[in-house]
Order: C-alpha cells, then sequence, then structure tokens
C-alpha cells in the first residue's frame, strides 16, 4: 500500500499478529500514530476493523494493512476469495506467486487455501475434489496444533467448509456432526482475535441452524440463531 504522506515515518509503527491469533499495534514515529482517533500511547490490542492513523493525514483500518502486506491473515477460506474471486485465479495463485513466497508463508496458509479451493469445488460440484482438499487441509491443521486460539479457530472453520459440502451432498447426518463441532470450538475460543472472528463465527452458527433445522432439531436451532 502506497503511502505519500511526509508526516509518516519510515518505520512507523510495528503492527504484530501474536500467537494467541490477537493483533497489537506499537507506535515507533514521533509523528504519533492514532486507532480510532486516540494516541497510542504504549503496545495496544487492536481488531481488524479498528482505523489507524499514522502522521497527519494516513488512515487505514488494521484489516486494510495487514491484507496489503503479509499472508498472516489468511486465516479463513472468506478472505483468500476476496481475493482471487474464483478457483482459476486461486489455482493460478497456487501455482506461482505461492511458490514464489513460500518461505514467508505462515504454517496455516495453505490448509486455509485449500480450504477456499474446497469451497469452489462446492460450489463446482466437484465434491470428490472438495473432499480431498478438505480431507488435506483438516490433517495438516490437525498435525500443527500447539492449543493457540488462532489454530484451533482456523480449523473450525475448515470444519465448517466440511459440514457445506455434505449439506451439498445431502449427507445431512455427517454435516450435523462436523458442524456441531466447529460451533463447539468457537463456543469456547475468545471473540474476536484473528483466526476466530465474529464473521467466522456467524458462519458457522448460520450454517449449525441450517443443518438442524433440517434435520428436525429446530429447538437446538434456536440456539445457534440467537447466538448470531
Amino acid at each position: 500500500m502506497p503511502i505519500t504522506d511526509e508526516t509518516v515515518s519510515r518505520i512507523h509503527c510495528k503492527i504484530e499478529v501474536l500467537d494467541s491469533g490477537f493483533i497489537a499495534v506499537t507506535n515507533l514515529s514521533a509523528s504519533g500514530t492514532f486507532l480510532n482517533g486516540q494516541k497510542l500511547v504504549k503496545r495496544t490490542l487492536v481488531k481488524r476493523e479498528d482505523e489507524l492513523q499514522l502522521g497527519v493525514r494516513f488512515k487505514a483500518t488494521i484489516h486494510e494493512l495487514l491484507d496489503s502486506v503479509n499472508y498472516e491473515t489468511f486465516t479463513w477460506h472468506q478472505v483468500v476469495r476476496d481475493k482471487y474471486l474464483t478457483s482459476n485465479a486461486l489455482q493460478a495463485f497456487i501455482s506461482t506467486s505461492a511458490q514464489k513466497v513460500n518461505d514467508q508463508l505462515p504454517c496455516y496458509f495453505m490448509p486455509v487455501v485449500k480450504s477456499a479451493m474446497a469451497y469452489y469445488m462446492t460450489d463446482e460440484k466437484k465434491f470428490r475434489e472438495a473432499q480431498s482438499l478438505i480431507y488435506e487441509a483438516g490433517d495438516m491443521l490437525y498435525d500443527m496444533q500447539d492449543g493457540s486460539e488462532l489454530l484451533q479457530g482456523i480449523y473450525a472453520s475448515v470444519l465448517t467448509v466440511c459440514a457445506r459440502l455434505y449439506l451439498h451432498v445431502d449427507r445431512l447426518d455427517v454435516a450435523k456432526e462436523t458442524i456441531l463441532g466447529a460451533a463447539g470450538i468457537f463456543d469456547r475460543l475468545q471473540t474476536d482475535c484473528l483466526g476466530c472472528s465474529m464473521e467466522q463465527r456467524k458462519e458457522t452458527y448460520n450454517m449449525a441452524a441450517e443443518i438442524l433445522t433440517k434435520t428436525g432439531h429446530a429447538d437446538q436451532a434456536t440456539v445457534y440463531i440467537n447466538k448470531v
């Protein structure tokens, strides 16, 4: 993201994605860094939708700044699909760009990308390909689990993509078991950290409500509707 404001320092602030999944900002410039209009005086936890002002005029959300500079924000299939709007575009990225920057990628990057591709494959009715990608992503994430909320949230979202696939092929029993597993993970995690955003929770809870309704469990469905 180009910045032309002369009051923005070359090294103005530090944005960190912590092991817990939370995001922290530290001011490093005499020109000042402002969070939602308030001057930062110490390292502060922030949300993706918060606005930073660097210097006198430059403003951007945490989401915009993170997504413009690193792949650590690729923690949910929707983030990937927002950047690569078709399966062909995503495959082109996987085949070229991802290989070139492989040493810069976080460990969870490829499982999330695979889940995004599985989402597209499901829409395209390529169900076997989607299932294979989801299983690969799930196995990779299961092996790297370290107890962090970041990886648990990512795993829950992959389970949600899996439940969506089973819903599409009318395997409602398996879809129900899978989505309740994903919802259970989100229920015990803190809210609004990277990898466990409110948007991810809403997707999972909405799907839980849909699947429970289709399987004749309207009372349980209401519980998840009320969580959205």
